[in-house]
């Protein structure tokens, strides 16, 4: 499987989105009350973990790691295997939360930026990375990567993976036909804010009589990952009632569908995958790790794609942490593992590869980056964009209940793009969603 799963932030599977916030927040509960006590051993094999034995490290995730490395790893450890468990993105949370809670667990976890919030929050039930010499690592990892990793009490909880940085896709022979720029400098011009993007697709649209985006919620994830608050403020209180960065993210998003701009298709459906190949989307907003995704499902338009500046240029969406359980039986060589893999060598050779954008700011100045174009993408400076996209971020603080808090959001949107309910009254019912949600 292609590098570029480990860092996939797919919006929720349909059937994966809820499995019952009650049994959630008893699962929850349930990890509380084992953080202070001794896990049952994590891992299918519960041999020794002595160095000198051979050990099978399993790792649970929504995405594969790289054959490439993982073979390269194997053969410098020859007493070390790598085996992966991948579930779909939100089931793969759910079933790691279900594990801890029943006192379980593989040697690592990953876990995306969006779940990281709750399982920081229970941060007793894993490993302290600073007991394992984390703490020596900080100083190479973008700080507010980092930062997300770690608990309140300042355990480690997790490595970062990735950084999902942020820029316009667009197809330049479909803006060509638009009469709209094609140039990537004249292109970002176009929308400096977002309302200037919506403004743009009013035009694309009304040229040609085609889509500009694939959805609604596009816009409002992209859009609403660029503020300094997002659901929670600094303290973990709830923010998404009120926080003006939410609402005007919700607007614009409504305001893009009610202007005919959305197809409303689901990012990594059969639907996604057909509209991104014939052009019935004109642009699409891509996380770094979104290029290889659509060099796979559209290969016949390469060179009709270049890539242009993110409205307001900054932004995040995705990328992972890599977790160890309490007491997960080769703790150890598990460490020894993430260590090696998110280090700079290896998440330059993950970029180079699949366009995985590194977490290493010391990377941002290698012309291996700094130089690195896409051919799909008309050669666009694909490192250039995404340090440019990543440099100037300032994260917002995740709470322990985000993804709840998401996932109504883009189900409001949902409802929006699919005729079924008006913006205003769409944004009433996940206002009341939220609260059920969060209270049940």
């Amino acid at each position: 499987m292609k590098v570029s799963k480990l860092v996939r932030d797919p919006e929720p599977v349909p059937s994966a989105v809820h499995h019952g916030i009650s049994r959630r927040r008893a699962m929850s509960l349930a990890i509380t009350a084992l953080g202070g006590t001794a896990l049952a051993a994590c891992s299918s094999d519960s041999g020794s973990s002595s160095s000198s034995s051979r050990v099978t490290l399993n790792m649970w995730g929504f995405a594969d790691l790289s054959k490439t490395l993982v073979k390269q790893y194997e053969q410098a450890h020859p007493n070390v295997k790598i085996q992966t468990k991948i579930s779909d993105y939100d089931a793969s949370h759910q079933t790691l939360l279900t594990a801890l809670a029943s006192g379980r667990g593989p040697d690592i976890a990953q876990i995306a930026i969006d779940y990281m919030g709750e399982f920081v929050a229970h941060a007793s039930v894993f490993t302290d990375l600073r007991k394992l010499g984390a703490d020596s690592l900080k100083s190479q990892y973008l700080s507010w990567r980092w930062d997300g990793g770690v608990a309140s009490d300042g355990s480690i909880v997790g490595i970062p993976t990735d950084v999902g940085g942020m820029a316009i896709a667009y197809r330049t022979d479909l803006f060509a036909k638009a009469g709209l720029p094609t140039d990537p400098a004249a292109v970002g011009a176009l929308w400096p804010t977002w309302d200037d993007y919506i403004a743009t697709g009013k035009k694309y649209v009304a040229a040609s009589g085609k889509k500009f985006i694939d959805s609604g919620k596009a816009v409002f994830r992209a859009e609403s990952n660029q503020g300094d608050l997002k659901y929670v403020d600094a303290d973990g209180k709830p923010v998404y009632d009120t926080n003006p960065q939410i609402r005007k993210s919700w607007q614009d998003g409504v305001a893009a569908i009610d202007a005919g701009l959305s197809a409303n298709v689901a990012t990594y459906t059969p639907q996604w995958d057909t509209a991104v190949a014939n052009g019935t989307i004109s642009t699409l907003i891509v996380p770094a790790w979104m290029l290889t995704q659509v060099e796979q499902q559209a290969p016949a338009t390469k060179g009709k794609w270049n890539i242009a500046v993110l409205p307001g240029k900054v932004g995040n969406d995705g990328g992972s942490f890599l977790a160890i359980p309490k007491h997960a039986p080769h703790a150890q060589q598990a460490y020894d593992f993430i260590k090696w893999l998110e280090a700079p060598a290896q998440q330059l050779a993950l970029f180079k590869e699949n366009n995985t954008f590194p977490t290493v700011p010391a990377l941002y100045t290698d012309p291996a980056v700094t130089q690195f174009t896409s051919p799909f993408f008309s050669n666009a400076p694909v490192g250039k964009i995404y340090i440019a996209s990543v440099q100037g971020m300032k994260a917002h603080p995740v709470g322990a209940q985000d993804r709840i808090v998401e996932n109504q959001f883009e189900n409001g949107l949902g409802r929006v793009d699919q005729g079924s309910q008006s913006g205003a009254k769409s944004w009433s019912q996940v206002m009341s969603d939220v609260k059920r949600e969060l209270q049940g």
